[in-house]
């Protein structure tokens, strides 16, 4: 139903998905395989960068960012660059107003070294890496 309002709204058939807090199961029971049918992806929370050939589509590991410095981030960056690795951050407050947050001043700094390197990084959107990862992992690319 969400899907379909999402649709009407701005006219997208694909998405991805985060799960609520990192959780997957409602009480005994994993619904990550019912994820699959409604979206190309699922960011999970587990802290990984993993390489493209083995990203779990549905349980994509990333980074809860809450009060790292931009030193923090930007280290974060250089070993997925090292690695050649999917790098993806989670933050829910930048500046302040939540309780899980990350400055100003360091947001700032992460981004300055993201543009300073964009040729050497791709950011895009999650549902552009999903499709690129499936892709990837097919053998298309």
């Amino acid at each position: 139903m969400t899907n379909a309002m999402l649709k009407a709204m701005d006219g997208k058939t694909e998405r991805t998905f985060a799960y609520p807090c990192g959780d997957t199961r409602i009480h005994d029971t994993s619904y990550i395989e019912y994820v699959k049918n409604d979206f190309v992806a699922a960011r999970g929370t587990q802290p990984e960068m993993p390489a493209i050939n083995t990203v779990n589509l549905y349980n994509v590991g990333c980074y809860a960012i809450n009060g790292q410095s931009g030193d923090e981030l930007i280290a974060l960056v250089k070993a997925a660059m090292e690695k050649h690795s999917l790098l993806v951050f989670l933050f829910h407050g930048v500046g302040g107003g939540h309780s899980l947050n990350v400055s100003l001043p360091a947001h700032s700094q992460l981004l300055h070294f993201l543009k300073q390197n964009e040729k050497s990084i791709w950011i895009a959107p999650m549902i552009q890496v999903a499709e690129y990862i499936k892709q990837n992992q097919s053998g298309l690319k």
